[in-house]
């Protein structure tokens, strides 16, 4: 009988590495099939749930049960002579492997929680075998746990009682398809209801609605639980408004909730956070539309951005995934539509789908940063289209570009950028008198190909232009 609840207990704790282990396997497939930047690749559940406290709770309770495992079979085989002394040994080395992982993530947690390294412009610490490896985290704990989910099949199979296999297959035998249909409908019904009941439990206790449960939406942002999400109903909100952690912040109705702020603040101020999402919004004035700083895994998606004084969206040392917005009519002479600054110590950011339009210098600007920049309108700007400055990198494809003075596309200052499959049209001078489909200076490199342009590609100031992909 303790060999069975030995067994049963071992065969669970191999249920929940396979659901831990699919986690990671999940983010290898968002990162690497669909495109998800690292910071916002959390996989199952922990696309759902609070990503940190999803691999912290399988992590220490792996640890748990392979501890009580090897506790378990080694008292069993000592005492009662059940079990295999090579399976125990396994165990018992799967619990100090694991013991490290938990740790690892023990670590992380406690980063995640209480140390604002983000506020201070710093990375947390990915822990030591990404550091002497040099592997990004995603692939070092991914890395981790296949061989504790490989070693562990292996251990199920060591320990298994005597004849389960054939047992389990006479069991089958006795039972008939409508049988064995029936219990896996059962199963699956079980397991659905739990899942769905967790996600509403869940949802329930981390929604907050405005005007409904705060008067006034920086009350909500001050009070939100980490990874709430705060539903804004119709209605116009004065500002400034800061998020400070983890928070998806939603209009109830997409284009009737109107964010503005004072003429010398930002609307919107995301500082020191991580995993932050604004949709569906119109965010009015205010000296910057969206402000980022300091921050990762952060996505600005289905605004409307308008008549801010500098720029509409400005990410300053910090990665953002900016998609869908309508970016339209700085007021200042030198007024942007999205820029990014500084991001090199981020992972890239993303910019894609908006619309940009009506600004009267660059309508997406970078300067020493990286982003993939694919699928925006760029319309009427008054300086460039799209200008990748002071050594900044990624790609420009697949962009429609009309109306912008001086260049469609600018490329300067020894930046490195792969520009492909964009459609240029309707170039006009600028303040210089400039009027070029693409232009590439200053020891900038470019790759070219697939582009439909009205214009010239002028090189000028020892910049470089390849046919293809960059040597």
């Amino acid at each position: 009988m303790r060999e069975k609840r030995l067994f049963g207990l071992l065969a669970g704790a191999f249920v929940v590495q396979s659901a831990h282990y699919l986690e990671h396997v999940a983010q290898i497939v968002q990162i690497y099939a669909f495109g998800y930047r690292p910071p916002e690749a959390h996989g199952l559940l922990g696309s759902v749930f609070d990503f940190e406290w999803v691999h912290f709770v399988y992590n220490q309770g792996l640890e748990i049960l392979l501890v009580a495992l090897w506790l378990g079979y080694r008292r069993a085989l000592r005492h009662e002579h059940v079990g295999d002394g090579r399976g125990v040994r396994i165990l018992g080395g799967l619990a100090l492997f694991q013991g490290y992982h938990a740790l690892e993530h023990s670590l992380k947690l406690y980063q995640y929680l209480f140390d604002p390294f983000y506020q201070f412009g710093i990375r947390p610490p990915p822990g030591v075998l990404p550091l002497v490896t040099g592997w990004p985290i995603f692939l070092v704990h991914f890395a981790l746990n296949t061989p504790v989910w490989a070693v562990m099949a292996w251990a199920l199979w060591r320990l298994r009682p005597p004849r389960l296999a054939e047992r389990a297959l006479a069991y089958l035998r006795r039972m008939t398809w409508a049988q064995a249909a029936g219990k896996l409908a059962g199963v699956l019904a079980v397991s659905a209801g739990l899942t769905f009941g967790a996600v509403r439990v869940y949802w329930g206790t981390h929604t907050l609605h405005v005007p409904g449960d705060f008067a006034t939406l920086q009350a909500a942002l001050d009070a939100a639980p980490r990874t709430a999400t705060i539903l804004v109903a119709p209605g116009h909100y004065t500002g400034p408004f800061v998020i400070r952690q983890s928070l998806t912040v939603r209009a109830a109705q997409p284009g009737v909730v109107h964010l503005s702020a004072p003429e010398g603040e930002a609307v919107v101020t995301i500082y020191g956070a991580h995993d932050v999402t604004v949709e569906g919004f119109v965010i009015e004035g205010g000296y910057l539309g969206v402000l980022v700083e300091e921050s990762e895994a952060v996505t600005l998606a289905r605004n409307r951005i308008r008549g801010a004084w500098l720029a509409g969206i400005r990410v300053s040392r910090a990665q953002a995934r900016i998609v869908e917005n309508d970016v339209s009519a700085s007021r200042s002479p030198y007024g942007k539509g999205i820029e990014l600054a500084n991001t090199h110590s981020r992972p890239a950011s993303v910019i894609a789908g908006n619309i940009v339009q009506g600004h009267a210098r660059e309508g997406i600007l970078l300067h020493n940063a990286e982003a993939d920049i694919f699928g925006n309108t760029v319309i009427g700007n008054g300086l460039r289209g799209i200008a990748m400055t002071e050594m900044s990198m990624g790609s420009v494809r697949d962009n429609t570009l009309i109306r912008n003075a001086d260049a469609a596309i600018y490329v300067v200052d020894m930046s490195v950028v792969e520009i492909h499959d964009n459609y240029v049209a309707e170039t006009r001078p600028g303040p210089f008198g400039l009027a070029h489909a693409i232009r590439v200076q200053y020891y900038a490199e470019v790759a070219l190909r697939g582009n439909q342009l009205d214009g010239e590609v002028v090189v000028l100031q020892n910049g470089s232009v390849w046919e293809g992909a960059i040597p």
